[in-house]
């Protein structure tokens, strides 16, 4: 009799599924991870199903039904997300997904040990790198978010929605699971990145740097000061990052390696 061997943990599923149990729920249901916050109906990736594999085209209908189910459906819950983990080299595209409005993602998790860390060439000596410390740093880092979006998503949701991660990354925070760093000139602060803890792994969190301050080197020394930091908690420390986007292979410059994939789909109204 063939003994199946225990599936490895998916440290990029298994690092995201830590916030969502911070101020939400995720059970198993049948073949589905639920997740809900029912405080932030307009998180999208905080009321989810993920599911064990990539959807099949011809599941749309039935993944919807169970969406509405098991998460929620309007008035309250307005989107529509699914997250999976990509096995090996699979490459299949959800076109009946995406040609009824969804957006899809494929990501790379790269992981680093401290062994594989590599320091940049060189730092910008204007900035200075720090931990949140009050109102104001969070005040800056909404500012930020709100620039960025550009209308992006309705702002009254997306201003809910902000409220709602500054209130779990704070509720983190004081409960020692983690931190919130800046990086700052002068008083103005140019780049910014969350690392939560769970068990021996970190998890890097919305690593973002101003347009205006971006291709100086600030980011790379702030993943990097951050991760020098980290090592003396955690043995390993996992970031996420869009597999075709330039940060992945910013992280793997200092010593960063992809190795898991994982992909969503997400809908919400236009």
């Amino acid at each position: 009799m063939k003994i199946q061997e225990e599936a490895k943990p998916h440290r990029g599923i298994q690092t995201e599924l830590m916030f969502n149990r911070v101020q939400g729920e995720v059970v198993r249901h049948g073949q589905y991870t639920v997740v809900r916050t029912p405080a932030t109906p307009d998180y999208y990736f905080g009321n989810l199903l993920v599911l064990a594999d990539a959807p099949r085209n011809q599941d749309r209908a039935q993944l919807e039904a169970d969406f509405a189910d098991l998460v929620g459906a309007p008035p309250l819950i307005k989107h529509r997300t699914f997250l999976w983990p990509v096995h090996d080299d699979a490459r299949a595209t959800p076109d009946a997904f995406i040609d009824a409005g969804y957006e899809f993602s494929q990501t790379a998790v790269l992981i680093a040990h401290a062994q594989d860390l590599i320091a940049p060439a060189q730092r910008p000596a204007e900035i200075v790198l720090r931990r949140y410390r009050d109102a104001a740093d969070w005040s800056a880092w909404q500012a930020l978010k709100l620039a960025d979006n550009a209308g992006r998503y309705p702002e009254a949701e997306f201003l809910r929605y902000l409220a709602g991660l500054q209130a779990m990354y704070q509720q983190m925070i004081a409960d020692h699971q983690g931190d919130w760093w800046g990086a700052f000139i002068g008083d103005t602060q140019v780049a910014n990145l969350g690392m939560f803890f769970t068990e021996d792994s970190g998890r890097f969190q919305a690593v973002f740097t101003a347009p205006a301050y971006r291709n100086r080197g600030i980011c790379r020394a702030l993943v990097h000061h951050v991760a020098e930091h980290s090592f003396r908690r955690a043995t390993r420390l996992v970031m996420v990052a869009d597999e075709s986007h330039h940060a992945a292979r910013l992280y793997e410059t200092l010593g960063f390696q992809r190795r898991e994939r994982m992909a969503s789909l997400c809908w919400w109204p236009a």
